[in-house]
């Protein structure tokens, strides 16, 4: 149980909502976000992307 809890499974968990909110969005199924603040989506999917990917290469390498 504890791998899917751990602080890589959470950035991926969190990830993984960040594009399903930006799916819904493009497909205008959830309108909640503002046009002018919604830049903050895909910069924060990107970010947790790279946050996981480098959380993925320090867990190898240790």
């Amino acid at each position: 149980m504890a791998k899917y809890i751990n602080r890589t499974a959470i950035i991926l968990y969190l990830n993984l909502l960040i594009g399903l909110i930006h799916v819904l969005h493009e497909f205008e199924i959830l309108d909640f976000i503002p046009d002018t603040y919604y830049f903050i989506i895909p910069v924060s999917f990107l970010l947790t992307l790279v946050i996981w990917n480098s959380l993925l290469i320090l867990n190898k390498n240790k």
